[in-house]
C-alpha cells in the first residue's frame, strides 16, 4: 500500500496524532463529506451539500443531487477510485454507502455515513 501521512486532533488513538494508509484516506474523505459547502474560510467550493439536503424527500431529483455532489468529491480525491454511491432512507435517516479503492492496490474500503433527521 502506498504511504500516506498525515495529522489529526479527532484520533486519540493514533501515536502522535498521526494517521497513514487507508485510516488517513477515509479520515480525509469524512472531513470533507461532513463539512457543509461553504463552512471553510477561503474555500467556498470545499464540502459537500448532503446537510442542506437531510431534511429533503429523497425523491429521483434530490437522490441524484446527493450522488453527484459525492461523485464529485470522491473524483477529487487523487487516492481513491469510486466503486459505488447508494441513497437509503429510513423512517427519520438518510444513509449514504460510498463504496471506493484506494490506490494504488486498489483495497476496497466501504464510507457509512448516517444523517438523522432530529
Amino acid at each position: 500500500m502506498a504511504r500516506f501521512i498525515g495529522f489529526s486532533t479527532k484520533n486519540k488513538q493514533a501515536i502522535n496524532h498521526t494517521l497513514t494508509g487507508k485510516e488517513l484516506v477515509v479520515e480525509d474523505l469524512m472531513n470533507h463529506i461532513m463539512t457543509r459547502k461553504g463552512e471553510r474560510v477561503m474555500m467556498p467550493t470545499y464540502g459537500s451539500i448532503i446537510h442542506d439536503m437531510i431534511f429533503e424527500p429523497l425523491t429521483p431529483n434530490t437522490r441524484t443531487l446527493i450522488e453527484e455532489d459525492l461523485t464529485n468529491i470522491i473524483s477529487d480525491e487523487p487516492r481513491v477510485n469510486l466503486e459505488n454511491i447508494n441513497l437509503t432512507e429510513g423512517e427519520h435517516t438518510v444513509t449514504a454507502s460510498i463504496s471506493v479503492a484506494v490506490l494504488p492496490e486498489k483495497e476496497p474500503i466501504t464510507l457509512t455515513i448516517d444523517l438523522k433527521r432530529e
